[in-house]
């Protein structure tokens, strides 16, 4: 049985060269990286209150592909073993007492901790490449995905309480707050980049933004994954392509871009820790 990949990451009610490292970025206090010999189907990420980090039964393309946000197509060469060994990572940063105020911040700790304990070596370097042009379908934005009200994530008094997307449950999710999952979109109060990230997920082709939004936004988006067909017929519901538009009012184009590429020159397993 094909392993599922299922990444969540849910912020908690409580609130050229690769680069060297340098003290302007920010890294983790404590960090352990073990292998995972489950054989689990899922892996999942998600950080924490209290600045709390854990990845569970993941690769180091996974982990590579979370630090940097990057499509599959972004990513090349390395060992064979960086697609199918498996790890368990937990990691903490002082100072960071909701998820929401270290849910970014964890992003850019990642980077240096694998690039230690993997000893990664990577080169970056332009690609002219396939890709998704994701635009405006219409002058308007469909009705699963709208401009958040700043007022209704920091408190203000004058704050309106924010309905519930129509394919939302009841209870919405809190602000700073995503899901990303296959056949399910989610966030409130996050950058329209990434909505963009997590289209790409599920797409053969990176996803380029053409649409001009800036800022942050709420949606829920929800359609039926092609690997959910049985014998060429699929479940009711609409593929993402169709969903992304009568959804969210956007469109996708096939054209070629240029596209930043990571080329893996080295990279070697961590001791357990």
């Amino acid at each position: 049985m094909p392993r599922r990949t299922i990444i969540l990451i849910v912020i908690a009610l409580a609130g050229g060269l690769f680069e060297a490292q340098s003290s302007a970025i920010p890294t983790f206090d404590v960090a352990s990286v073990k292998p995972n010999e489950s054989r689990d189907a899922e892996s999942a990420s998600f950080v924490q209150p209290g600045g709390r980090y854990t990845a569970t039964n993941v690769t180091l393309r996974m982990l590579l592909k979370s630090a940097y946000g990057l499509h599959d197509d972004q990513l090349v060469g390395g060992p064979s073993w960086i697609n199918s060994d498996r790890f368990d990572l937990a990691a903490k940063a002082e100072g960071y007492s909701t998820a929401s105020a270290f849910r970014d911040q964890a992003r850019l700790m990642l980077r240096p901790l694998l690039t230690d304990r993997f000893k990664l070596v990577i080169r970056r370097e332009p690609r002219d490449l396939p890709v998704y042009a994701l635009a405006k379908a219409g002058k308007t934005l469909g009705q699963q995905i709208r401009p958040s009200d700043p007022r209704a994530c920091d408190g203000s008094a004058k704050a309106m309480p924010t309905p519930p997307l129509a394919a939302e449950p009841e209870a919405p999710l809190p602000c700073g707050a995503e899901i990303y999952r296959p056949g399910h979109l989610a966030a409130r109060g996050m950058a329209f980049s990434f909505f963009v990230l997590n289209v790409s997920r599920y797409t053969d082709r990176v996803v380029v933004d053409r649409t001009g939004l800036e800022g942050k936004f709420d949606w829920d988006v929800q359609w039926v994954p092609d690997d959910l067909a049985v014998n060429g017929s699929r479940p009711d519901g609409p593929a993402l392509f169709v969903a992304l538009r009568e959804q969210a009012g956007l469109k996708i184009e096939r054209r070629r871009g240029s596209v930043e590429v990571f080329v893996i020159e080295h990279a070697e397993k961590p001791d357990p820790d």
